[in-house]
């Protein structure tokens, strides 16, 4: 529970603006949540993308997480930090980080398909499932997944909270 409430505290220190006026969460303001909710530890700041450099507000979650292995970049040797996060991004990105963690990432044979299955990515179609199917992200209506949909902060600190309650194997 004190985890959760450094969460919901770095969440609303680190997302002031997008409160105050409901936009997307950018890539970069979700690797920095999950930097905060794993401890916010120091971190060397430069890291191998050529659109986030040292002085960039997240630079040091950027780093981290690359280096743990859970944000790859969007190719081409950048991350497109200010870009909105997608669906399937943040269930990628959350998928690999609870792997790190130590935590079930299993997916279950016979998991429902959803509607619009043909606009799910490749790369992330096992982790938007997952993501479903452990309740960390909500369906859409009509049993979509909205795949290319964004978070708002709102949704994020939901996801985080779920986050944290998710089971070790």
């Amino acid at each position: 529970m004190k985890r959760a409430a450094v969460l919901l505290s770095a969440l609303l220190l680190l997302l002031p603006a997008a409160r105050a006026q409901p936009s997307p969460v950018t890539r970069i303001q979700l690797i920095r949540a999950l930097w905060v909710w794993g401890g916010s530890v120091p971190y060397d700041a430069a890291g191998p993308f050529s659109d986030v450099t040292q002085e960039d507000d997240g630079a040091t979650a950027v780093a981290w997480a690359y280096d743990l292995g859970i944000l790859l970049g969007t190719g081409g040797g950048r991350c497109s930090p200010y870009r909105p996060v997608t669906r399937e991004e943040t269930a990628v990105l959350l998928r690999r980080y609870a792997a790190r963690l130590g935590r079930d990432t299993f997916l279950p044979d016979g998991v429902a398909a959803c509607n619009d299955y043909e606009g799910i990515s490749p790369w992330a179609d096992d982790s938007l499932y997952w993501a479903a199917d452990t309740g960390l992200i909500d369906w859409s209506s009509g049993g979509r997944l909205d795949p290319g949909g964004t978070l708002t902060p709102d949704a994020l600190e939901n996801i985080l909270i779920r986050f944290s309650g998710l089971s070790c194997p």
